[in-house]
Parts: C-alpha cells; sequence; structure tokens
C-alpha cells in the first residue's frame, strides 16, 4: 500500500464533502471498487469557513492504495471531479510509501457501526485483537458524517503501544468501514495527546 498524493487547484467546498468526493473518485477510477482496503484520505490543508472549506496551494488529495495501482491512479492528474456541481481541479501526483511509525498511529474517523463510546471501543478492540495487536486505544471526538444510505458515526482513534511493522499492517488494513469515506485510515502521530482535529 502507498499514499498517492495529488495538488489542488483552488476553490471552495462544503463541509460535509465526503460522499460527493468518493462518488467522484469512483466515477473517474472504474477500478477503484475492486480494492477493498483502498480508500480516501481527508482533504488536507483546507481553510475551514462558515459552512465551507476552502481549498488553496496547500490543500491535498490522497489515495491510499495498493502499489499496482498507483501508476494507474495518475489518471486523476488534471481532471475535474464533480462534487455535486462544484468541481475540485486535480493536479500532478506523487507517490508517498507508507512509514513504520514509533508506536501511535491516528484515524480522524473510525466508524465501527457504534454510536456508544464504550461499545466502539470495545468493537474496535475485538477486530484489533483478531488480526493478533492489542495496543492501547484513545477515542476522541464523536463525529458523523453524511453517506449515500445514510449518516455515518463513529469517533477519532489513537492506537499506541504499537510495534512498528504492527503500526504499518495498521495504516496498510485499516479499521472499520466507510474507508471511501476516509474512515479508519491510520497516519503516523507524533506522540500520546489529545485527540482532536
Amino acid at each position: 500500500m502507498a499514499d498517492v498524493v495529488f495538488a489542488l487547484e483552488d476553490g471552495t467546498l462544503g463541509d460535509d464533502h465526503a460522499c460527493a468526493l468518493a462518488q467522484a473518485v469512483r466515477r473517474a477510477l472504474p477500478w477503484f471498487d475492486e480494492e477493498p482496503e483502498a480508500g480516501i484520505l481527508p482533504l488536507s490543508g483546507l481553510a475551514r469557513g462558515e459552512g465551507m472549506r476552502f481549498v488553496g496551494r496547500r490543500s491535498r488529495l490522497a489515495l491510499r492504495l495498493p502499489l499496482h495501482r498507483s501508476v494507474s491512479a495518475g489518471a486523476l492528474a488534471g481532471a475535474r471531479l464533480d462534487l455535486d456541481g462544484i468541481l475540485l481541479k486535480v493536479g500532478a501526483c506523487s507517490v508517498r510509501p507508507l512509514l513504520p511509525a514509533r508506536g501511535v498511529v491516528y484515524s480522524h474517523f473510525v466508524s465501527v457501526d457504534a454510536a456508544d463510546e464504550i461499545e466502539f471501543l470495545e468493537r474496535c478492540r475485538s477486530q484489533l485483537a483478531a488480526r493478533g495487536l492489542t495496543p492501547q486505544l484513545i477515542s476522541g471526538k464523536a463525529r458523523e458524517l453524511r453517506a449515500a444510505d445514510g449518516v455515518v458515526r463513529g469517533f477519532s482513534l489513537m492506537l499506541h503501544g504499537l510495534a512498528r511493522a504492527e503500526s504499518l499492517s495498521v495504516q496498510e488494513a485499516g479499521l472499520g468501514a466507510h474507508r471511501t469515506l476516509g474512515c479508519g485510515i491510520f497516519v503516523p502521530h507524533k506522540s500520546v495527546a489529545a485527540v482532536g482535529d
């Protein structure tokens, strides 16, 4: 697995754009749904406004993909993605390998079909244990977003106490559902701190 990262041209998006972005990427890359571990990371480098997000020079679109799809994903470069009538212009791309973390990984949104925090943590522990992983879990903000079939609910989540190889395994496989909406995708985190934005 690797992250294929695209520059973006300036523009404006709604706050809740994950579903529209997922649909646009899947239209542009017809093979995307054939890769169960493929995911779309939350757009980075967006500035917040009243009910909107501003896309600027530092904004990036990143797709987490199997390595064998990294070249064909480059077809997105130069595309204009239609997000419910708002066009997002995609620029050049680069491939960023996943790197082992020093024990701590973070996901801004994990969904395991549990709105209660205690149940959420129990389900996460169970899914990780089934893969032989027993990290310490720190949940953060409750989150929700709109999906094609309703509202997705979950929490931000930090995992620590992982060996380097385990941290890489979590980044590659993710946790929970809705990876195309940016859920369950982990990135290295510098330290165990408050889990927030």
